[in-house]
């Protein structure tokens, strides 16, 4: 649900800038979550920068929409989100290989391959629910984006890590 566009968009100068930020902070305020609600203003800051990095570009003139406003606001949030994780993930790893003696430990080259082989002998609707989690897609997010419901993402998910799993320990790849 995104606002109507004024009338008479701003075509230079201060009012369209007011009138970027203000369509920035709407989508921002609406698309944020709690956890990342101390940090909208970052967040709109950093839509801002990506919208005029892009009109800086040359791509397009000028930005005419606010929907195109509010896709750069929500593409920053999930951009915020999906780093976050990754980083909790990397840290959650890293105490766990503290915990275990591991430091430094990397993945072989042949695991990478051995999961990308694996990954394509799996049925396409598993492989796709598989690679969009390890990706860092939640299940409701895949499920947006795949247009399928979300237990269906979710089984096939399961069910495709699972053939994952039995694919690499047959390779002897465990990770």
């Amino acid at each position: 649900m995104q606002p109507e566009q004024p009338p008479s968009q701003p075509s230079a100068g201060p009012e369209r800038h007011a009138w970027m930020l203000q369509n920035l902070r709407a989508a921002v305020g609406r698309a944020c979550s709690s956890d990342l609600a101390p940090h909208r203003e970052d967040l709109v800051q950093a839509a801002l920068v990506r919208v005029l990095e892009h009109e800086r570009r040359g791509e397009q003139n000028q930005v005419r929409t606010a929907s195109y406003l509010w896709r750069v606001a929500f593409s920053v949030i999930a951009d915020e989100q999906r780093r976050r994780r990754a980083e909790e993930l990397r840290s959650r790893r890293s105490t766990v290989e503290e915990q275990s003696g591991q430091h430094g430990t990397t993945p072989l080259p042949e695991l990478g391959v051995g999961i990308r082989n694996c990954l394509g002998g799996l049925a396409e609707p598993r492989r796709v629910a598989v690679v969009l989690h390890l990706e860092g897609f939640r299940a409701e997010e895949a499920s947006r984006v795949l247009h399928w419901d979300v237990k269906r993402v979710q089984n096939l998910t399961y069910r495709g890590l699972a053939d994952l799993r039995r694919c690499l320990e047959v390779k002897g790849l465990v990770p």
